[in-house]
């Protein structure tokens, strides 16, 4: 998919499963093909509101088989605001308990509106960091 920025640029992403995208480490001026994004590095891969997809302000530009490295589930941090406490979700919803070293490295489990992507890639070209992904981030 691309997505177009306010800057000009077009990033672009990939719908993994419904809900989940991962979001390639390119930008364009211009839509770029689907054989020619397939195969680039993944910034971050999360979970999106569907409306940014469904309503069309992510544009849908063609479809291509996933790698198996894509197909394999996702997993996502949950920190526990009053215990502090962390947890691993599971995809498919299990809910395991788990430690700060075990959820080093995963994305904390959140639904991400489609502007908050757009500004944590914007963010990521600009080499600043991000007040979203910041806000998610192990207390």
């Amino acid at each position: 998919m691309a997505i177009p920025s306010i800057n000009g640029d077009i990033y672009f992403g990939r719908e993994l499963r419904e809900g989940v995208v991962a979001i390639y480490d390119l930008r364009s001026r211009e839509i770029l093909k689907p054989k020619d994004i397939v195969g680039t590095h993944i910034l971050f891969s999360v979970a999106v509101m569907n409306y940014a997809i469904t309503k069309s302000r992510w544009i849908i530009i063609g479809w291509e088989p996933l790698e198996p490295s894509l197909a394999k589930p996702i997993d996502f941090f949950i920190q526990d605001q009053r215990t502090g406490k962390f947890s691993i979700y599971k995809e498919g919803g299990a809910i395991v308990p788990a430690t700060r070293e075990e959820i080093g490295g995963l994305e904390c489990a959140a639904g991400w509106e489609p502007e908050h992507v757009e500004d944590r890639v914007r963010d990521h070209y600009a080499g600043r960091k991000n007040v979203w992904f910041e806000s998610l981030k192990p207390k």
